[in-house]
């Protein structure tokens, strides 16, 4: 039986900080791995907060597979499915994705 991969076209791209202890799991919305975890982080969670030294308590899950290759090609259709209003462009983006699914999730 085939696996079916559900991609969260608009979510985290393997990477999410919320409160500490909001959430206990994260699924990756890029290839649906269970995130790690890093409870009560101090530190910024945003280029504008780190710019302006500021910083505040949160977890951080970070998708195990975030910096393979094909995760960041797959983050990289996600950006492009969002821009385009072509469904006929958006249904292609859909099959690549799945297809670069099935080649490295087992």
């Amino acid at each position: 039986m085939a696996k079916e991969f559900k991609v969260d076209w608009c979510g985290n791209s393997g990477y999410c900080s919320p409160g500490p202890r909001t959430m206990e799991t994260v699924k990756c919305g890029s290839c649906g791995a269970n995130m790690d975890v890093r409870r009560n982080v101090l530190g910024a969670t945003s280029w504008a907060e780190a710019m302006g030294h500021r910083e505040h308590l949160h977890d951080s899950f970070i998708c195990p597979n975030k910096k393979e290759g094909w995760h960041e090609k797959i983050n990289d259709l996600k950006a492009e499915w969002r821009k385009t209003a072509s469904n006929k462009i958006k249904k292609i983006l859909e099959e690549e994705v799945i297809e670069i699914l099935e080649a490295n999730i087992k």
